[in-house]
């Protein structure tokens, strides 16, 4: 194994079957070398070969099968985005790396579910532009996500399909209107049929919905999005750091 000695020995024998499966040695269908041949082969204990093996399943290249063993599901790792978010400057910086893709707009008053979600008053006036959210240079989406904005700001259309932008920033720089906070819900779901066909997954496979309510200053709703992230596409990474009382 030729990855760096400092990385910890599954990911070094992940790394070399990863290297395996996109040259060819390992083909899609066919089934890995088991724990054991593997554990021998490398010089390496059983618990690692299984973490090696859960990253590459976490990469959607590999799938286990009790009784049978581990087959190579995809040649190539699926794409996935980690952001690392613990200040609202994480957020923003995630999404200049992404890019949007405008499906539809629409107006609309929030009836008595759209107003839940919203959190507003049921008759609301909101714009909702319909979009999928690229990372730059691929043509997978990450996420299906729906933007709502207040009708005076329907300006921004015009400015969604730039490189890196977020509505969030051209609403602060075409409208004077500040972000201070977001507040942001995370649930698991079903993807609807309509959505996982935009999405190009199964129906009623699972994904991430991710709600963010973005407030201005008194705690002014500024704008709200719903974000819906198919399985193994997206995953956040947040931190928690203990703060210890002063004596």
């Amino acid at each position: 194994m030729n990855s760096p000695a400092a990385a910890p020995r599954y990911r070094q024998l992940a790394d070399t079957l990863v290297r395996d499966i996109e040259t060819g040695k390992y083909r899609v269908g066919a089934l890995l070398p088991p724990e054991f041949e593997l554990s021998d082969r490398y010089g390496v204990s059983r618990h690692t070969v299984r973490e090696a093996f859960r990253r590459l399943a976490d990469m959607g290249l590999i799938s286990r099968h009790q009784g049978i063993g581990t087959r190579v599901k995809a040649k190539c790792a699926e794409p996935r985005y980690v952001a690392s978010l613990s200040t609202l400057a994480d957020l923003f910086q995630y999404t200049k790396r992404t890019r949007l893709k405008l499906l539809a707009e629409r107006e609309l008053r929030a009836g008595a579910q759209l107003a839940a979600m919203l959190r507003c008053k049921r008759g609301q006036a909101w714009l909702e532009f319909e979009t999928c959210r690229y990372l730059i240079g691929t043509a997978q989406p990450i996420s299906y996500t729906q933007i709502y904005v207040y009708p005076a700001h329907a300006a921004i259309r015009d400015h969604l399909g730039e490189r890196s932008v977020w509505v969030y920033g051209l609403v602060e720089r075409y409208y004077g209107e500040r972000i201070v906070e977001v507040q942001q819900e995370i649930g698991a779901v079903s993807i609807a049929p309509r959505i996982a066909a935009i999405l190009g997954v199964k129906p009623g496979s699972a994904g991430l919905q991710v709600l963010r309510y973005y407030m201005g200053r008194g705690d002014r709703l500024l704008s709200v999005s719903m974000n819906i992230y198919p399985e193994n596409r997206f995953k956040f990474s947040t931190r928690w750091r203990l703060e210890w009382e002063r004596g």
